[in-house]
């Protein structure tokens, strides 16, 4: 258990590294400094020049986005099998625990206003709040987008009248036509090139395992060895032989050890 916790935050803190340096972070920490600067909060520094406000308060937002990406990477791995509204709550609340009582010292210290460390962490925990609802409204508008953006089907399946919520099973070239084979058993013979119609497969995951067959990944049983050469054992009893091309497709998708 305190292994598996470990690797998770250790594969953490790679994502922290990588997020915090992302084109969108920096874009956001140079915007965000520069508007804190002009704003002021907390009281802080308006006698000072603006040049100086903007390396403080970058400085601070920069600890502030490490901190929070940190804190997130951090309960991601406790709270594993926890609501995303359980992450979110836990990085809020422990962001202004911690931070709260960091800036009204660090501005106690450079001459601002004094600041009760409740009412800091009160405001830390609001702003947390805000940025973390924000964050998740962004997320839902981008899945949403890439959902409406996604095809329902496969392009090469709307050749085929009348297939209803049938999915694609798998192709194989037949002289100059192929052979579309869905999952309901259902065969159907086109006139065109295997490479053609397997570039208009836009929706169901799948490789080619021969030069004349490409086959859906949730068709694939197994592999087995039939003589000297390997065979792709599909979920209806079928059986397609691999070529030494395509091996490799195999093994990249898991099937098969190299």
């Amino acid at each position: 258990m305190l292994l598996q916790f470990l690797s998770r935050v250790r594969a953490g803190a790679a994502a922290v590294f990588s997020e915090v340096l992302s084109i969108s972070t920096l874009v956001s920490w140079i915007v965000t400094s520069i508007v804190v600067a002009s704003a002021g909060p907390f009281g802080t520094f308006m006698a000072q020049p603006f040049l100086w406000r903007v390396l403080y308060w970058g400085g601070v937002v920069a600890v502030a986005i490490v901190l929070a990406v940190s804190l997130r990477t951090l309960w991601r791995a406790i709270l594993s099998n926890r609501s995303m509204i359980g992450e979110d709550v836990a990085v809020a609340v422990s962001l202004a625990a911690i931070f709260g009582p960091l800036i009204v010292m660090l501005n106690r210290y450079l001459g601002g206003e004094g600041m009760g460390v409740g009412i800091a962490i009160f405001n830390v925990f609001c702003i947390a709040v805000c940025i973390i609802a924000a964050r998740r409204t962004l997320e839902r508008q981008a899945a949403a987008q890439i959902t409406e953006a996604r095809p329902e089907r496969d392009r090469l399946l709307k050749r085929i009248p009348d297939l209803k919520e049938q999915r694609l099973s798998r192709i194989s070239s037949d002289n100059h036509h192929i052979r579309i084979i869905t999952d309901c058993g259902a065969e159907h013979r086109l006139l065109m090139r295997l490479r053609d119609a397997v570039e208009e497969v836009d929706v169901e995951p799948g490789l080619w395992v021969h030069r004349s067959h490409w086959v859906a990944l949730s068709e694939i049983a197994k592999v087995a060895r039939e003589g000297n050469r390997e065979m792709v054992e599909l979920n209806d009893g079928d059986r397609l032989p691999v070529g030494p091309k395509y091996r490799e497709n195999l093994i990249e998708a898991g099937v098969i050890n190299a």
